[in-house]
C-alpha cells in the first residue's frame, strides 16, 4: 500500500537524511551538491504527486533516483516510502548537510542551494517557425513519450514570451485549465523538473519571483531572432539596399507559420496570427523595394514562395499576377488567379475581392 507523506513528515525525513556522510547501497561514494539537490527535488515532487493521488507518476520520479546515484536499485528507491517499505534507507541520501525547508519546491530552491553552473554549456537550438524542432548538442530531439507532452508544451509557451518571464499562475492556468490552483501549481513543478532534465541544462530555465523564462544566453530560438530583426527593419526605409539585404535574410528564418503541424492549443492562435501579419508586412515591403527597382524576377520569386507558405494570402496573389504580367507571363498570371480562387474557396469559402478581380480583368483585356 502506498503511503502518502505530509510536507512536515517529508521535511523531517530529509533533515535526518542530510546528516549522514555517505550513501549506503551506492558503494559508499559521496554525492555531489547537484546530485543531492536533484534527490531533494525529486522527493518533494513525488510527495506532491502522491497528495494528488498520482501514484504512477510519483513512482516514475522515484525511479529516477536510481539513475542519479549509480549502483542503487529499485528496492533502494522503494525505501523512500512509495512501496510500503519504511524510510530506513533514506538516511543515506546525502554526503553532508544541505539547508532545506519543509515547504521547498522545485520552483523555489532553499537559500544557499543554488545549483552550480554547467561547464561547458550545452548547445540548445529551438525552432518554432514552420514546425517545432529541438536540437541539443547537434542531436534532434524526437518526442513520442506521453510524459514529455506537458514539458514540451511548457517550452512552447516560454518561446512565445520572447525571453520575458511568465508568472507561474498564468502558466499553470493555461496548461491545466481544468485543475484547481494547488493541483495546477504542483503539475507545473513536475513539468519544470522534467523540462530541465530534457534540456540537460539546469540554467536554461530561470525561475525568479515565481516567474519562469528561458535564458536567451543558453537557448538559440529562430522565433526570437525573426521578431527582433523584423522590429528593427520596421524603421529602415524600403528604398535602401540595406533594407533589402537584411529583409531577404530575415525572411529565410520564416520557414512556415508558428508551430505548423503541431497539435493546436488555444494559446497558440493569437501569436500565430500576429507573426503571420508581421511576416506578410515584411514580404510586402521587400516586394515594394524590388518593384521600385524594376527587379521583377526577384519580386516574383518572393511572392511565389509566400503563397506556397500561405495559400490564403490574397494580396500576395495580386502582386504575383502583376509581376507575371510585367515579364510577359500572362498565362502564368491567369493560372495564379485560378489558384487564388480555388484556395480562397477551399480554405475560407469566399471569392476573391473586387481588387483581385480588377487585376484579373486587366490581364484579360491586355492579352
Amino acid at each position: 500500500m502506498v503511503r502518502s507523506l505530509s510536507g512536515h513528515a517529508l521535511g523531517a525525513q530529509v533533515a535526518r537524511a542530510s546528516r549522514v556522510e555517505r550513501l549506503s547501497g551506492a558503494g559508499g561514494a559521496p554525492v555531489s551538491l547537484e546530485g543531492r539537490l536533484d534527490l531533494l527535488k525529486l522527493i518533494y515532487t513525488a510527495s506532491a504527486l502522491l497528495r494528488q493521488g498520482e501514484v504512477s507518476s510519483a513512482g516514475q520520479l522515484l525511479d529516477e533516483v536510481c539513475a542519479l546515484v549509480p549502483g542503487t536499485s529499485r528496492r533502494w528507491a522503494a525505501g523512500w516510502g512509495l512501496r510500503g517499505i519504511g524510510w530506513r534507507d533514506v538516511r543515506a541520501c546525502a554526503a553532508r548537510p544541505v539547508p532545506v525547508s519543509a515547504d521547498a519546491t522545485i520552483m523555489d530552491r532553499p537559500a544557499g542551494c543554488e545549483l552550480p553552473r554547467e561547464a561547458p554549456a550545452r548547445s540548445i537550438s529551438i525552432y518554432a517557425l514552420g514546425g517545432f524542432e529541438l536540437i541539443i548538442d547537434g542531436v534532434r530531439f524526437s518526442s513520442g513519450v506521453k510524459p514529455q507532452r506537458k514539458p514540451l508544451e511548457l517550452l512552447k509557451m516560454l518561446l512565445l514570451s520572447g525571453g520575458e518571464p511568465l508568472g507561474a499562475v498564468e502558466l499553470a492556468d493555461k496548461l491545466w485549465p481544468d485543475s484547481d490552483g494547488d493541483t495546477g501549481r504542483n503539475s507545473l513543478q513536475v513539468a519544470v523538473h522534467r523540462l530541465r532534465r530534457l534540456l540537460g541544462c539546469e540554467t536554461a530555465l530561470v525561475m525568479q519571483d515565481r516567474k519562469l523564462r528561458l535564458d536567451p544566453k543558453r537557448c538559440s530560438v529562430d522565433l526570437w531572432l525573426f521578431e527582433r530583426e523584423a522590429r528593427q527593419l520596421a524603421h529602415v526605409p524600403v528604398a535602401r539596399m540595406e533594407f533589402a539585404l537584411r529583409a531577404a535574410h530575415v525572411l529565410q528564418l520564416y520557414r512556415g507559420h508558428l508551430f505548423a503541424h503541431e497539435s493546436e492549443q488555444p494559446w497558440m492562435l493569437a501569436p500565430r496570427e500576429r507573426l503571420r501579419r508581421v511576416w506578410l508586412d515584411l514580404v510586402r515591403r521587400l516586394g515594394q523595394h524590388y518593384e521600385m527597382r524594376g527587379e521583377w524576377a526577384q519580386a516574383r520569386e518572393l511572392y511565389e514562395r509566400t503563397v506556397d507558405l500561405d495559400p490564403l494570402a490574397e494580396e500576395t496573389y495580386r502582386r504575383l499576377m502583376l509581376c507575371q504580367q510585367k515579364t510577359g507571363e500572362r498565362a502564368e498570371a491567369v493560372h495564379t488567379y485560378l489558384r487564388c480562387c480555388e484556395q480562397l474557396d477551399v480554405g475560407l469559402g469566399v471569392k476573391p475581392s473586387a481588387e483581385t478581380e480588377r487585376v484579373y480583368q486587366t490581364l484579360r483585356s491586355t492579352a
